[in-house]
Formats: structure tokens, C-alpha cells, sequence
């Protein structure tokens, strides 16, 4: 009896220093990952949606933490002073957050040729669809006062290829036109309200525009705005690269999932994005819409990306909302898209 009790007590004491050696990195990797994201409120962001209302983070052992913010640069301070870990946001300021020496990468992309200007009201018959350089000239001499055209703050893709249309592409007076810097739903408001005369907006707004008010018209798309035009990306602080390449590489592969969702079933995509963007007000009719109009072009692979983006990086210069030109590849870090595409 005293035999077999010792037995028993050998393999018990055994059995307990196993689940003690092992316990420590089992209870390490159950330990869920904590990353919090920035996002703006844009249709861009709806991977970010898709992936958080799914459960993909939480079944890869990841809990996200959503933080909204009204524009890029607004968010791009915020991840600079280490408040949020990645970001779904216009590339333009992470370019510039680099010339300022801020360790941020891009990681994947989003979304391309998402912003286009809008216009409603006298403004939009005045400059009809083809306006020119003489339309905005002949609107501020007919109402005695300038355009105004609502955009995201200085240094924000909306604000960047805003400019290039205007003065590169139409080559509008500066003296005939007025930037009116705003966050994306007062730009909405604003517009909708007759307080401005035209806005650079991205979906789901310029559905929600023009089921508002039919005679919203688009003055320009986003590839006449700014050939290939960069828009949202992915892009994360250096630190949390470095601390969790795992959970990173489980993010991204989360990202391209949710985008091949969006591309194969938009009514499904809408109806999950529609707790985060509509907050159970918009119809999940209208963010489908959104997802199938011209504004909605979402490509996850970061590579190709790049070519536009130098364009963007060099135009962002000439106007003085970067302080220098970097080498935009030096921007991005391809690591975590190629490993998550690699077959």
C-alpha cells in the first residue's frame, strides 16, 4: 500500500513540476496582445470594422482598443506621443510625421482614389462639370466673394490633392478660391448646410450627400484629382513593430481578409460597418452603395502604392507641408503584407 502511494505521490510531484515549467510561456502566450487603433470616420477605414466586428483580432489573441479621430494629422500627433499603436489614415501625414523624425511605418494599404470634391448649390451650376480656372474667376466676380471649399487640415491627403487639383491640374487663381480647413462630419454638415460651396469628401459621405440632397455634384474624382491617388493606409508606431511582430503579422493578414470580404460580398461588409460608421443610423443600403461606388477602391497591397506616393511626397514639399523629401520606401515596412501573401 505504502508502495503504491509513493507511486502515486512520484507521478503527482512530476505531473505538477511539468505544468510549473510549462505554465509560465502557456500563461505568456494566453495573454491576449493589447494594440489600440486610430481610425477617421471613412469607409477606408472598414477593414479595421470588419476585422474588429468579426472577432479575427480576439480568435488570433488580440484585443483592440478603436480610437476616432477627424483627421490625420490630429491622429498622427496622437501616435507620435505614443497614445495609439497603429493607425487607418492618410499616408500623407505619416510622410510628413517622418521628415519629423517620428518612428512610424506603413504596413499595408487600404484604400486608393478615395477623395473627390463635391459641390451643390449656385457654385456647382456656375462651374458645371468641366470647371476651369475662368469658372472660379467668374463665380467670385458674379457673388463678389471667393469659393469656399472645405477640406481636412494642412498636411492631410484631402488637403494635399485638394491643392493639386485646384492649382496644378485646374490652375485656379489662389486669389478666387478660399480652403476651409474642418473635420470630416462638419465638412459633411457644412456642405450640406449651404455653408460652403464644395468639399473634398470621401464615402460613406458622398452617398449620404447625394441621397440627401440629389443636386450634390462631383466636380472631380479622385484619379483626376491626383493621378493613382494615395489614400488610407495602415500604418504603425516602430516600437510596437518591434515589441509584437506576431500579432502584427496576425493584424495584416486579418487586413487582407476583411478587404477580400468587402470585394466579394459589399451587402454582408455594409451590414457589419454599419455599427461602427452608422452607428445603427444609416440604412446598411447605403454604406452597400458606398461600397460600390466610384470612391471606393480598396487595395491592400502597400507596394504598389509607392510610385504615387513619391508624387505625393514631392507635391506635399513644393507647398510647404513637409519640411523635406525622405525616401518614401524608407516609409514603409513590407515585412508583415509579404509574409501574409506568401504562399
Amino acid at each position: 500500500m505504502y508502495s503504491l502511494t509513493r507511486r502515486a505521490a512520484i507521478a503527482a510531484m512530476a505531473a505538477f513540476v511539468s505544468v510549473a515549467t510549462l505554465a509560465p510561456g502557456a500563461s505568456r502566450a494566453a495573454d491576449p496582445v493589447k494594440l489600440e487603433i486610430g481610425y477617421i470616420p471613412i469607409l477606408a477605414a472598414a477593414p479595421l470594422f470588419i476585422i474588429d466586428g468579426q472577432g479575427w483580432a480576439k480568435d488570433a489573441g488580440i484585443t483592440l482598443k478603436l480610437t476616432r479621430f477627424e483627421s490625420g494629422p490630429h491622429a498622427i500627433q496622437a501616435m507620435a506621443a505614443g497614445q495609439i499603436d497603429l493607425l487607418y489614415a492618410g499616408v500623407a501625414p505619416v510622410l510628413v510625421a517622418r521628415t519629423k523624425g517620428v518612428d512610424v511605418s506603413v504596413i499595408a494599404n487600404s484604400a486608393v482614389e478615395e477623395m473627390v470634391v463635391a459641390a451643390r448649390g449656385p457654385f456647382a451650376k456656375a462651374v458645371g462639370t468641366t470647371p476651369t480656372a475662368d469658372t472660379f474667376k467668374k463665380f467670385a466676380a458674379d457673388n463678389g466673394r471667393k469659393a469656399k471649399i472645405g477640406t481636412q487640415p494642412p498636411g492631410s491627403v484631402p488637403d494635399t490633392v485638394l491643392k493639386h487639383w485646384l492649382f496644378k491640374v485646374v490652375k485656379v487663381n489662389p486669389a478666387d478660391v478660399e480652403l476651409v480647413p474642418m473635420g470630416i462630419e462638419k465638412t459633411q454638415q457644412a456642405l450640406l448646410a449651404g455653408a460652403l460651396d464644395a468639399a473634398t469628401i470621401r464615402e460613406p459621405t458622398v452617398t449620404v450627400t447625394q441621397q440627401m440632397d440629389p443636386s450634390v455634384a462631383l466636380l472631380a474624382t479622385g484619379a483626376q484629382m491626383f493621378p493613382d491617388q494615395p489614400g488610407t493606409v495602415v500604418s504603425a508606431r516602430g516600437e510596437v513593430l518591434k515589441k509584437n511582430p506576431e500579432a502584427i503579422g496576425a493584424l495584416i493578414k486579418a487586413h487582407l481578409r476583411a478587404v477580400e470580404l468587402i470585394a466579394k460580398d459589399p451587402a454582408g461588409a455594409s451590414k457589419i460597418v454599419n455599427e461602427y460608421l452608422g452607428k445603427g443610423l444609416l440604412e446598411p443600403s447605403t454604406l452597400e452603395a458606398a461600397f460600390r461606388g466610384p470612391g471606393s477602391k480598396f487595395v491592400a497591397d502597400p507596394h504598389g502604392v509607392v510610385p504615387a506616393v513619391e508624387n505625393m511626397m514631392n507635391y506635399a514639399k513644393e507647398i510647404g507641408s513637409a519640411d523635406g523629401v525622405i525616401p518614401v520606401a524608407e516609409a514603409f515596412d513590407f515585412r508583415f503584407y509579404d509574409a501574409a501573401v506568401a504562399k
